[in-house]
């Protein structure tokens, strides 16, 4: 088969090309114009070595009179298009209307584009377990639960999957879970907008990837929606994830974190009820949560030492990336100047 891949230099992106490449699929990667300017060293290295074979296109999804000049690169199409290519949170929440742009237009100029080859390809959406909403109480997750966005990604998202199956394409979407990889750094604001008592049932980045390959060419997987999640070895807590990452980086369990820095609802993320079906049909699963943290502390045992020896310091740092503690000390800060005022108004 030959298969495009929109996004293919980012996380799961990497992982879906290295999947179709370990599948003996020929690979085309649709990046944007800015990529390469942006790449990592691995992903040059990568680039040089077992990508070889794979043909880089450059285009913005945005422009689809762009997307069908490449798609006539091709001698007859892609069979398959895994589409991966989308702004994230904290990103997307920065840009709404370029988030939207993207995501939706971007989509929708990919299915139009799809639509005029002689053959179609099959179209694998990345979606996401934010799409169903705030889970922190009721946690367990199907796919045929109600979807509810709260945010700008999870929006647009749900627009997206409403594209895919209103067009005439073959189709399969993919709900990934809480993704992982070992290069993940735990000192980014976002780590704050998830409560302590989220459930999380993560899936490594590989798994992800293994699962878009397989929905590319399975025809089972044809118009289905699937949760793509690591299953019950793969399910904890948010708290009990933090405590073990920040052990692997000096800085003892998770406990410095005071319960206030965190948001307290208004996130997403659960367990899935239903994700051993996608792996029924798409035999994705190779990784544990286990395995996910083995490979942090390997990724992290030259600094560990290094950062617990700065340990208070490094603590006091990230408590203070807290929106929600930057938040509260200004109120507490307003509050003072606001009595110290009326103090020197009664002296008066």
């Amino acid at each position: 088969m030959e298969i495009l891949v929109t996004g293919g230099f980012g996380n799961v992106g990497r992982s879906a090309v290295k999947a179709c490449i370990a599948a003996g699929h020929e690979v085309t990667i649709l990046e944007s114009p800015q990529a390469m300017a942006k790449a990592d060293p691995e992903l040059r290295r990568m680039l040089r070595s077992p990508w070889r074979n794979c043909r880089i296109l450059f285009g913005d999804l945005r422009r689809l009179e762009i997307l069908r000049n490449l798609f006539s690169s091709f001698d007859k199409g892609p069979d398959a298009i895994i589409h991966l290519a989308a702004l994230i949170p904290p990103a997307a929440d920065r840009d709404e209307r370029k988030t939207q742009e993207v995501n939706v237009g971007g989509t929708k100029n990919l299915i139009d584009a799809c639509l005029a080859l002689p053959k179609p390809p099959r179209f694998v959406l990345a979606s996401s377990i934010a799409t169903y909403g705030d889970r922190l109480q009721d946690f367990w997750i199907k796919v045929d639960d109600e979807l509810k966005p709260t945010e700008t990604y999870s929006r647009t998202k749900v627009e997206c999957e409403s594209l895919v199956k209103a067009s005439s394409l073959e189709y399969a979407i993919l709900r990934l879970s809480y993704v992982v990889w070992a290069k993940w750094l735990p000192f980014d604001p976002m780590l704050f907008a998830m409560p302590l008592e989220t459930r999380l049932e993560v899936v490594h980045t590989e798994d992800a990837g293994r699962a878009f390959a397989a929905a590319a060419e399975l025809p089972l997987a044809a118009g289905r929606t699937l949760n793509i999640g690591g299953g019950s070895l793969c399910r904890t807590s948010f708290r009990a994830f933090l405590d073990r990452i920040f052990r692997y980086y000096g800085l003892g369990d998770s406990s410095f974190l005071p319960p206030e820095a965190f948001a307290t609802s208004n996130f997403h993320c659960g367990w899935y009820a239903d994700s051993d079906q996608a792996e029924d049909l798409l035999h994705f699963r190779r990784k544990t949560l286990e395995d996910y943290y083995e490979e942090v502390r390997w990724e992290t045992r030259l600094i560990a030492p290094f950062a617990a020896a700065a340990a208070p310091a490094v603590r006091r740092w990230l408590i203070n990336k807290s929106p929600y503690v930057k938040g509260r000390t200004k109120a507490r800060a307003g509050r003072i100047q606001g009595l110290l005022r009326l103090s020197r108004q009664e002296k008066r």
